[in-house]
């Protein structure tokens, strides 16, 4: 079944890139690893919270930091059987809980929290039912891990697939990207996307961004950012949007530090300046001749080693904010306004707005997709 070689060709990648050694040149607090948690009802998340049932407590090196809230993130649990699972960082007692864990075939892609802190919903492949296939749609849940995932609206059709779901802070909409698979593809590997958005809790589906994937609305909800994929070339510009999609203004970056590969926008605090994930320079891939032949073309920061940078919402030389070269960056503001976690592709890190003070919260390579961090 295709569903399950896709897991089977991702376990093989998950242990290839466990087994890579990762440039992180930049300082960094490191922490121990920690142990996988096992899958339990939390019921209650909070700060202070009693531990949970099968709960890991890590030891807190990022006291210094004086960090408060949780972390939210997706883990892969390598092993016998290959799942993934939604766990929960106390920052306050250093707890990790699980609040949802795969069993089957099932996989979990993509998480996002609700403006209240009481549900997530998330993109998701459920478990297969004899040989049908299933699609990565989006389900809700609450928080604490009380009632199993339901979905939220199905697919159209089997190869509809929903992916990147992101609450807008006012709990108005859900925004998500959407691809189809049997639709013509935008450059070899990378499909046709759009950005959809619906009103929670029972509005209609609006596409808002033709070609356009990782949507993410500014702290006041007016504004969206995303991704663009320049058809027929894979090459990545970054735009900003009204939050119904209109008046899209493509955001100019200039100077010979201007990536061609973008990933992962975020907005900061102020809504002013643009965070996102690109590789430097340097460290740009080029397709040697073999490669351009085959149309083989490199589309996502996620897949190469990159940094942070940011840029203003109106353009300019973007800033490189980080110096650790890592995959699978994405990330998140602290409720507070002063910090940013970031998944990385050896674990979970934090950093000041402009990148300094990088600390290792977690060190684990199975840390994967997102991360939010709520109060």
């Amino acid at each position: 079944m295709k569903k399950r070689f896709t897991l089977v060709l991702y376990s093989i990648v998950l242990l290839y890139l466990i087994g890579c050694s990762i440039n992180i040149s930049q300082p960094v607090v490191p922490t121990p690893s920690s142990e996988a948690a096992s899958p339990s009802s939390t019921g209650d998340i909070s700060d202070n919270a009693t531990p949970a049932m099968g709960a890991t407590i890590v030891p807190i090196t990022w006291a210094g930091l004086n960090l408060t809230g949780r972390i939210v993130y997706i883990a892969v649990a390598s092993g016998g059987n290959l799942a993934s699972k939604i766990q929960v960082l106390n920052l306050a007692t250093g707890e990790i809980s699980t609040i949802f864990a795969t069993t089957k075939d099932d996989w979990i892609f993509y998480v996002t929290i609700s403006p209240d802190n009481k549900q997530l919903v998330m993109s998701y492949i459920p478990p297969s039912v004899g040989t049908s296939l299933s699609s990565r749609a989006l389900y809700i849940m609450p928080l604490d891990g009380t009632i199993p995932p339901q979905p939220l609206f199905p697919p159209p059709a089997p190869d509809d697939h929903y992916i990147q779901a992101e609450w807008s802070p006012d709990g108005k909409y859900i925004y998500y990207a959407h691809y189809n698979s049997n639709d013509p593809f935008d450059a070899p590997l990378i499909p046709a996307y759009d950005i959809l958005r619906m009103s929670y809790p029972d509005g209609q589906a609006e596409k808002i961004v033709d070609h356009g994937f990782w949507p993410r609305l500014s702290p006041d909800a007016t504004k969206l950012v995303y991704v663009l994929v320049k058809p027929g070339s894979g090459l990545n510009d970054l735009y900003i949007a009204n939050a119904d999609g209109t008046n899209p203004e493509r955001i100019t970056l200039l100077g010979p530090a201007a990536p061609e590969i973008i990933d992962a926008p975020i907005f900061s605090p102020d809504g002013q300046t643009i965070l996102f994930s690109a590789p430097p320079p340097i460290q740009v891939y080029r397709p040697n001749w073999f490669e351009k032949l085959l149309g083989v073309q490199v589309a996502k920061a996620h897949d190469v080693p990159s940094d942070w940078w940011s840029v203003p919402v109106t353009g300019g030389v973007p800033t490189r904010l980080t110096q650790i070269q890592t995959i699978n960056l994405f990330a998140s503001i602290s409720p507070d306004k002063k910090h940013i976690a970031s998944v990385s592709g050896e674990g979970i890190f934090v950093m000041d707005l402009d990148g300094s003070n990088l600390t290792r919260l977690i060190i684990d390579p199975g840390v994967s997709g997102t991360v939010s961090w709520i109060p």
